[in-house]
């Protein structure tokens, strides 16, 4: 089960994909709506040896205890390998893909 580390590790290490307007949560992804499912693969295909650490807000930096005490990249480094998830990110990376397009 994907949590909110594995989500936010995959959010960063897709950017391409993934729809910017849109939060992703602790189970999904949203993805950008012009994406065509011949177009997923070749962008994600190296996704596993690009992981990437998520953004850290301003919010969630004030709220980690040390920050203060830390310099601001620092602190960010910390809270950042804090919310990602590699393990999880690798293995939703592994799983088959299936795409659904509603339409109206």
């Amino acid at each position: 089960m994907a949590r909110a580390g594995c989500t936010a590790t995959l959010t960063a290490t897709l950017g391409e994909v993934v729809d910017p307007a849109q939060r992703s949560d602790d189970y999904t992804v949203r993805l950008r709506s012009d994406l065509k499912p011949a177009e997923w693969r070749p962008l994600v295909a190296d996704a596993a040896q690009r992981i990437c650490l998520p953004e850290v807000s301003s919010r969630a930096l004030a709220g980690l205890k040390c920050s203060a005490a830390l310099p601001r990249r620092l602190a960010c480094a910390t809270l950042a390998a804090r919310l990602t998830d590699v393990p999880g990110a690798l293995a939703v990376l592994e799983e088959p893909v299936r795409f659904v397009v509603l339409t109206r």
